[in-house]
């Protein structure tokens, strides 16, 4: 090869070199990390369905899997339905606060975590309804403790033995402990009810009369229904 030719061929070389932005600077793209959405807070009642509504983004457009993890309240036996699914769900069997964690990945790096708060509630309603047709009872009350037991009280200037305390978790469906009738015998249902939760029933039976139900500081009495001289 010439001097000429040479110098042509070298020429040509970089400028093929530098129209393809040069061999020594190429730099491949850099991945960035999905985003989860976890969607927003609900209130429902204790019993109900929850249905988790998950999404996610990612700037390079990759395909998502997610991951979901629940934070239940103490007692619950709460747990998720297929959690590596965008719409997940699970029943909420006590009243509380669940706490629902989504984590988007793209197939390479994680999202950041994206939380969403379920509170949910005593059905009040619920309970309420437990004294339909009852004709006996002339007064009735129902407190909640610690937000999540509930405590039915019902008393009867009609008839002797129609007296009743009952201690639930949460639903009607969960009786714990019951008081009450003409022995006034106290009974409570050792597969549900823990031993505090028997601990409990027994303060309020031996302080039924009192604001806080005798429970004192260490917990929360809500006063949620009453009614009397029926």
């Amino acid at each position: 090869m010439t001097p000429t030719a040479a110098r042509i061929a070298l020429t040509t070389l970089f400028l093929a070199l530098t129209a393809c932005g040069g061999g020594g600077d190429y730099s491949p793209p850099v991945n960035t990390a999905p985003t989860a959405i976890a969607g927003a807070a609900q209130q429902v009642e204790a019993g109900a369905k929850v249905s988790l509504d998950g999404a996610g983004t990612d700037p390079e457009n990759d395909m998502l899997t997610f991951v979901w993890t629940l934070t239940k309240p103490a007692n619950s036996y709460a747990s998720l339905l297929n959690p590596k699914v965008q719409h997940p769900n699970f029943i909420a069997d006590i009243a509380g606060t669940y706490t629902a964690t989504l984590v988007a990945n793209d197939g390479k790096l994680n999202s950041p975590p994206s939380t969403l708060t379920v509170t949910v509630a005593v059905p009040l309603t619920s309970f309420i309804k437990l004294w339909d047709g009852d004709i006996c009872s002339t007064s009735r009350q129902i407190f909640i403790i610690d937000q999540h037991f509930v405590y039915t009280r019902s008393t009867s200037s009609k008839c002797s033995d129609s007296n009743a305390n009952i201690l639930y978790e949460s639903m009607p469906s969960q009786k714990l402990c019951t008081s009450g009738g003409i022995s006034g015998a106290v009974t409570c249902d050792s597969s549900k009810a823990s031993a505090a939760a028997q601990a409990l029933f027994s303060t309020i039976n031996s302080n039924g009369g009192k604001a806080d139900l005798g429970l004192g500081e260490g917990h929360t009495v809500q006063a949620a229904y009453s009614v009397n001289d029926i």
